[in-house]
């Protein structure tokens, strides 16, 4: 019985098939053009109203190191434009039946953009290009064509930098594995953390080495097949899992192999500091594979599921593009940028350097001096302000206090960037822990330290936003958001360090005693 229903669920198909694409045949070619015109147009709005994005996305992409995890970003895109061209008679015989309500979500997602972007958190402002770009269609051009185009607006993902967020976990994924595979062959190594260590030498399984690269296009891979194909969800989320898994072993095995290769040629083989192109020759040994792997799978619907044939409602008026709706959308969408970048216009022409002014030293203490060595030196990109001073106590303590300040923040020049570094150059200080401390001046968030040869010290710092402190660093940069939008707020860290001499209780009683006075003034 199973088998003639079967059947019949196919029969049904294949004769509902030609009927559909008769329909989308007739269409005239230039409604299909029109409609085309139109969905790359919205592509290509939310690219330039959204400009700083695009320029993130470009600067992601086009990274000049191989490791890189998002190279095959412009690739991905490539394909999901082909993906419309692909569907773009489904696509013109689709109806339009604008969404007012979505102009709703798309202005949220706008406000939103805008605030992560003047907060300068470029991951969040990133994921939401494809979010503001669906909410557009949506808007302009209905649920139908939505539809339609989601697989691939989605699609997109692929090359967001989403990804990052799991690469430490695929990082210490690989080194336990490559442990697993040392246990089992008897190669004489052993892994700690992330190195592998050798009889001639140490290997780190860095995070460009995860396979983070090799995993997020093995998904992208599998995820596009299953599309291509026509199979049913449950059948694309197998082959996703499959093709996933594969790609993380192949990882796996190109470590191994450089182990190898090091062990025997005592670290001197070429494959020690070049193996990029290894794993992904290796890779594309898996790839195929897998394709002969899924061509022999029982198909789940042969060619998926056939064009859905316009209703009779859907006329050529329904399908006619008005060009009040497309203006509405634009206007939304470029309701809140311009007026950030109009603002950024006007302020253009102030300066930025900001002053820094130390008040005088406290009764009993001596200072401020300028610092001009010692283990503290924090680095910070281009600030437009920074100043590192010490103050001495009658006892010959010091007290040093750093402050740094940000006027005009970019991508490359902010307060909180990976390249910013409070505790200074590598090896000089190294965190111990962290955590929030309550003192007479308030909150601080204090680091322990330890220099080289295991001394202690404290360093207690406080982010401001204006006029408003705090004292978790995410949360400043969500202020410094919302403010940004309608100001140019000034942006600032100021630390104190205390050495623990004798301890870091006698540390912490200085910080106390003189945290309260110890305030900067920027101008």
């Amino acid at each position: 019985m199973s088998d003639i229903t079967n059947s019949e669920g196919c029969e049904s198909s294949v004769t509902a098939q030609p009927a559909a694409a008769t329909r989308a045949a007739s269409l005239p070619q230039a409604s299909v053009l029109s409609r085309l015109v139109t969905v790359y147009g919205l592509w290509i709005a939310v690219a330039v109203l959204y400009w700083p994005s695009a320029v993130g996305l470009n600067a992601l992409w086009t990274q000049p190191s191989q490791e890189e995890a998002y190279s095959h970003g412009y690739l991905v895109l490539l394909i999901s434009l082909w993906l419309i061209f692909r569907d773009r008679k489904r696509l013109a015989a689709a109806p339009i039946r604008p969404v007012p309500l979505a102009l709703i979500g798309l202005a949220l997602l706008s406000a939103l953009w805008v605030w992560a972007w003047r907060a300068l958190i470029q991951e969040a402002h990133l994921m939401l290009l494809p979010l503001i770009l669906f909410a557009a269609i949506v808007a302009a051009l209905g649920w139908r064509a939505a539809r339609l185009l989601a697989f691939p607006v989605g699609y997109l993902y692929f090359a967001m930098p989403i990804w990052s967020a799991i690469n430490g976990y695929v990082q210490a994924l690989s080194a336990k594995m490559s442990a697993v595979l040392i246990w089992i062959t008897g190669l004489p190594a052993y892994v700690k953390g992330v190195y592998v260590h050798l009889p001639g030498g140490t290997i780190e399984i860095a995070g460009t080495c995860s396979g983070l690269h090799e995993l997020i296009v093995g998904l992208a891979l599998a995820t596009l097949y299953g599309e291509l194909s026509g199979e049913p969800l449950r059948v694309r989320l197998k082959w996703i899992a499959v093709m996933g898994a594969v790609s993380l072993a192949i990882n796996w095995v190109r470590i191994f192999i450089v182990l190898v290769a090091a062990y025997f040629s005592d670290m001197h083989s070429s494959l020690v500091k070049h193996h990029y192109w290894l794993g992904w020759w290796l890779f594309a040994g898996a790839f195929a594979l897998f394709l002969w792997w899924t061509g022999r799978q029982p198909a789940g619907s042969h060619g998926g599921q056939a064009p859905r044939a316009p209703r009779r409602d859907e006329s050529a008026s329904g399908r006619r593009l008005k060009s009040t709706q497309i203006a509405v959308t634009l206007a939304v969408m470029a309701a809140l940028p311009a007026l950030a970048y109009g603002m950024d216009w006007a302020h253009s022409g102030e300066s930025t350097a900001v002053g820094i002014e130390w008040p005088a030293a406290p009764a009993g203490w001596s200072g401020p001096q300028p610092v001009t060595d010692g283990q503290w030196r924090p680095h910070f990109v281009r600030p437009d302000g920074e100043s590192l001073v010490a103050y001495t106590g009658a006892g010959g303590q010091e007290v040093q206090a750093f402050a740094v300040a940000y006027r005009a923040q970019t991508q490359n020049a902010k307060l909180l960037s990976y390249w910013n570094h409070l505790l200074g150059e590598k090896g000089r200080l190294r965190r111990e822990s962290v955590r929030i401390v309550s003192s007479p001046s308030g909150q601080w968030r204090q680091t322990v330290a330890v220099d080289p040869v295991g001394t202690r010290s404290l360093i207690w710092v406080r982010y401001r936003v204006g006029n408003r402190l705090f004292v978790r660093p995410r949360l400043s940069q969500l202020w410094y958001g919302l403010e940004a939008v309608a100001s140019r707020p000034l942006y600032s860290l100021t630390a104190l360090r205390a050495v623990c001499t004798p301890d870091c209780k006698a540390a912490r009683g200085r910080l106390n005693a003189e945290a309260m006075d110890l305030r900067p003034t920027f101008r």
